[in-house]
């Protein structure tokens, strides 16, 4: 059970944290020579623009995008059976992030429920290091283990690469005017989505390990149902939700999960230099 959970978050929160970060910064407001609007003349309103659109106009919005906060939350029911026994785990995860992109600097907050247990962790990615708190204690990364992080993290947040392979399932996703939002919807299955995921996943160095990759091979996915909301005149995002059903069978066991993942958006380009405190520093041992 320990090996399919591990497995599935480490594939989980990759296409996850892709999903949800796809459409940072940029403008989306035009100009025309028509005459301003009066008491009797109204300026007519933006045609709601295809899938297509959107989604290169948030693929262009990520380009100019410097930081961004995001809050999660992640809830799991995994049922893993062999014969005519089964055992179920729920796993829930929440999540607050603020990260930069260039350099690429994070502050991170997690909890997660597992097996009845609870941990707590907090993490910086920054110039003074890579430190990670766990049950209270922080702990300085070694150098080896930084560039391996940091390269997954790093394909995580780059939008311009990763939200492209959303474009190969547009033709199925529907956008709708919600207020001050546009909202993309989709309901995905089958080998498409496979194959999205697999575009998505090769961006980030755990994406290429030789387990996560045949892992997804295995996966038989049910139904994938996407919501992702961005904010109208700018294109930053505001929220994204994904309910995922799959299956796997390997060595005999049969594993369903049935996911559910919701993020909100906020802060975009107003965080600030994200530094280790210094008590940290001082506190930290040495891995």
């Amino acid at each position: 059970m320990k090996k399919w959970t591990v497995a599935l978050l480490s594939a989980i929160l990759v296409l996850g944290i892709t999903a949800c970060g796809n459409d940072k910064g940029a403008t989306g407001t035009t100009t025309d020579n028509k005459p301003a609007a009066t008491e009797t003349q109204q300026k007519p309103a933006a045609a709601v623009p295809t899938a297509e659109e959107l989604i290169t106009k948030t693929v262009e919005a990520g380009k100019t995008s410097k930081n961004f906060a995001m809050e999660g939350t992640i809830k799991q029911n995994i049922t893993v059976g062999e014969g005519d026994q089964k055992q179920e785990q729920k796993v829930d995860i929440s999540l607050k992030s603020e990260i930069t992109k260039d350099p690429m600097h994070l502050y991170q907050e997690m909890k997660m429920s597992l097996a009845g247990q609870e941990q707590n962790m907090k993490q910086y990615i920054a110039k003074e290091g890579m430190f990670v708190e766990v049950e209270g204690a922080w702990v300085k990364l070694p150098k080896e283990a930084e560039a391996e992080l940091l390269a997954q993290v790093q394909g995580q947040i780059s939008p311009e690469q990763q939200f492209e392979a959303f474009r190969a399932a547009a033709k199925d996703m529907k956008v709708a005017e919600e207020g001050d939002q546009y909202v993309m919807n989709a309901e995905l299955s089958g080998d498409g989505m496979k194959e999205m995921v697999k575009k998505v996943m090769s961006q980030s160095a755990s994406g290429k390990d030789p387990q996560t990759l045949a892992m997804i091979e295995q996966m038989n996915i049910k139904s994938v149902k996407l919501s992702f909301a961005v904010n109208k005149e700018t294109f930053l995002p505001t929220k994204s939700d994904m309910v995922m059903d799959l299956t796997m069978e390997e060595g005999g066991q049969k594993m369903s999960l049935l996911m559910d993942m919701k993020s909100t958006f906020s802060k975009h380009n107003e965080i600030g230099e994200i530094k280790v405190p210094q008590e940290v520093i001082d506190s930290a041992k040495q891995q």
